[in-house]
C-alpha cells in the first residue's frame, strides 16, 4: 500500500510555529509565577517538637497562649534573639522559641522590615487582641496615652509591642499611628523590601528634649528589653535588661533611641519608649552640700530582691539580715540597690535601715583633672570571700560582705573620675593571696587597694580607719 507524500505548505509551517510558541508560553507562566512567589512570599517554618508553647512575649516568663503540635506551620514575622514572632494559619499571632522550629539563621535577612514607629493610645480603653480582627481573643487592655511600638500595619489594624514586652493587635484608628503612602511602609504579608529600614516617622524633639542635660537616669519599663549594638530594632542584641533596672543615659537620637551605660559599665542602645526618666534628687545638688554614700542595712531575716519597685515584680534574688546594700535610687518606698554579690534590683525599704555616710572634700574632687586619671590603673581587692568569711559581727554580719560592698562603691567612684579600675572579685568568690597579686601584675596596676574591716577585741568603741602602705617606695 502506498501512502501519499506529506505536503508542507507555508500555512502549515506557520501553524506549527504558532503552536510551538503557544506551548512554550504556557510552560513559562508557572515558572515565572513560582519565581515571583518566592520573592514575595512570607518566610515559613514549622514546629519540630511534640508540643511548642505559643506565648504573648519573647520569653518563658510571658503568658502561654496555646500549645502547638509538631508540624504546625508558622509564618515568621520578626526575630528577637532566639525567639520568633509568628502567625498561625488562623491569624493568631504570638512568640515561640525559635530553636524548636525549622527556622534557620540564613532566613533572618528575608524577614519583613518592621515600622518601628512609636504611637500613643487616643481612647480611654483599647483592647489588645491575638489577631487583626474583633473575632480574636482579647489578651490585654491599654489606656489613654499609653505608648506602643508599631511592628506592622494591616488594613485597619496594627501589630504592636507593649511597654511590658508583649505583642498584639490593636485597632489603628484608636492610636496616633498614621499610615504612609502605599509601598513605603512594611505591611503583612508584603515583604519584598530587604535590609533594615529606619523608623518611618522620626520622633520630633520638643523644646524640653532639645535642652536635655546628659547624663541622666531612666528605669526600664519593659521586660525583657534588648540592649542593642546600634539604635535600630534589627541591630545585634548585646543582652537583655530586666524591668526595673536603672540605666544612665549618655545620648539620645531623634527616633527616641537611648545610648545607655549599665551599672556594670557596659554600654549599648535601648528603645527609649520602653523606659521612663527618673527625677534627679535636687537636694544633693545644693551648693556646699557634702556628698554621701547611702547604704541600706537589711533588718529582716531574708529580704527578697525584685525586678521592679513593687510586690508584683518577679523575685530575682535574696539578701539577708545584716547585709549592707548600696542605694542607687529610691521610689515609692523601694530602694534600687547593689547587693554584696554585685546584683542589682529593688528591695522594700520597710525592712531596711538607711545609713548615710558623708564623704568630705567635695570641692577638691570637682577640681580633679580627669584627663590625668585616664592613665592610672587601680586594682581594688575586696578582702576575704567565698569560704573565707573574715571577721563576724555580733549580729552575724560577715566581713567579706562589707568589704565587697565598699569595694563596689569605690569602683563606681573611681570610674566616674576617669580611672581604669580592675576588681579582684565582684561577687562572693574565694581567691588566694597569690591569685590577687597575679591579677594586679597582669593589669600592670599603678595602685593596689585592699579593703578590709578590722575589729578590736579590747575596745568595742573603737572606730575610724587604718591605712597601711609600703614606706620604702616613693610612689606609696
Amino acid at each position: 500500500m502506498t501512502f501519499p507524500k506529506k505536503v508542507c505548505t507555508p500555512y502549515r509551517k506557520l501553524f506549527f510555529l504558532s503552536l510551538i510558541w503557544t506551548v512554550l508560553f504556557i510552560l513559562m507562566i508557572p515558572a515565572a509565577s513560582s519565581v515571583a512567589g518566592a520573592v514575595s512570599s512570607p518566610v515559613h517554618t514549622e514546629v519540630q517538637v511534640n508540643l511548642l508553647n505559643l506565648r504573648t512575649g519573647p520569653s518563658t516568663a510571658y503568658t502561654r497562649i496555646q500549645g502547638l503540635p509538631s508540624g504546625t506551620p508558622l509564618e515568621v514575622l520578626f526575630q528577637e534573639k532566639e525567639w520568633l514572632l509568628v502567625r498561625l494559619k488562623d491569624g493568631t499571632t504570638g512568640w515561640v522559641d525559635g530553636k524548636y522550629t525549622g527556622f534557620a539563621s540564613n532566613l533572618a535577612d528575608k524577614l519583613p522590615p518592621v515600622i518601628g514607629e512609636k504611637a500613643t493610645v487616643t481612647v480611654n480603653l483599647l483592647n489588645v487582641r491575638l489577631g487583626a480582627g474583633l473575632n480574636y481573643q482579647r489578651i490585654n487592655q491599654l489606656h489613654l496615652h499609653d505608648t506602643v511600638t508599631v511592628y506592622f500595619h494591616e488594613s485597619d489594624w496594627v501589630l504592636v509591642r507593649l511597654a511590658d514586652g508583649t505583642s498584639g493587635w490593636v485597632y489603628r484608628e484608636y492610636t496616633s499611628f498614621t499610615p504612609q503612602a502605599a509601598g513605603t511602609e512594611p505591611q503583612i504579608p508584603d515583604i519584598n523590601a530587604t535590609g533594615e529600614n529606619p523608623p518611618s516617622a522620626p520622633h520630633q524633639l520638643t523644646s524640653t528634649e532639645e535642652e536635655e542635660q546628659y547624663p541622666y537616669k531612666v528605669i526600664v519599663t519593659s521586660t525583657p528589653l534588648p540592649l542593642r549594638e546600634q539604635p535600630q530594632l534589627n541591630s545585634t542584641p548585646l543582652g537583655e535588661l530586666t524591668k526595673g533596672m536603672i540605666l544612665t543615659v549618655l545620648d539620645k537620637t531623634k527616633e527616641d533611641w537611648l545610648q545607655v551605660e549599665l551599672p556594670d559599665g557596659r554600654q549599648g542602645w535601648v528603645a527609649g519608649w520602653c523606659t521612663q526618666k527618673l527625677e534627679e534628687d535636687k537636694n544633693s545638688e545644693e551648693k556646699g552640700a557634702d556628698p554621701f554614700i547611702r547604704l541600706a542595712a537589711v533588718t529582716a531575716d531574708i529580704l527578697r530582691v525584685r525586678s521592679g519597685p513593687g510586690l508584683d515584680y518577679t523575685q530575682t534574688g535574696r539578701v539577708f539580715c545584716g547585709n549592707h546594700l548600696l542605694i542607687q535610687q529610691e521610689q515609692n518606698g523601694w530602694y534600687y540597690v547593689r547587693t554584696p554579690t554585685g546584683q542589682y534590683g529593688w528591695v522594700s525599704s520597710e525592712y531596711t535601715t538607711p545609713i548615710n555616710i558623708v564623704s568630705r572634700g567635695n570641692s577638691s574632687a570637682k577640681a580633679y583633672d580627669v584627663t590625668q586619671s585616664q592613665n592610672i590603673t587601680v586594682v581594688i581587692d575586696p578582702g576575704h570571700g567565698g569560704q573565707d568569711k573574715g571577721a563576724t559581727g555580733v549580729s552575724g554580719l560577715k566581713e567579706k560582705n562589707i568589704n565587697l560592698t565598699v569595694s563596689l562603691y569605690l569602683e563606681e567612684l573611681l570610674r566616674a573620675r576617669g580611672f581604669n579600675v580592675v576588681m579582684t572579685r565582684k561577687n562572693d568568690t574565694s581567691l588566694t593571696l597569690a591569685e590577687r597579686a597575679a591579677l594586679a601584675e597582669k593589669a600592670k596596676a599603678d595602685l593596689f587597694i585592699s579593703i578590709h574591716a578590722n575589729a578590736s577585741l579590747n575596745n568595742k568603741y573603737a572606730s575610724g580607719t587604718e591605712t597601711y602602705y609600703y614606706q620604702n617606695k616613693i610612689k606609696s
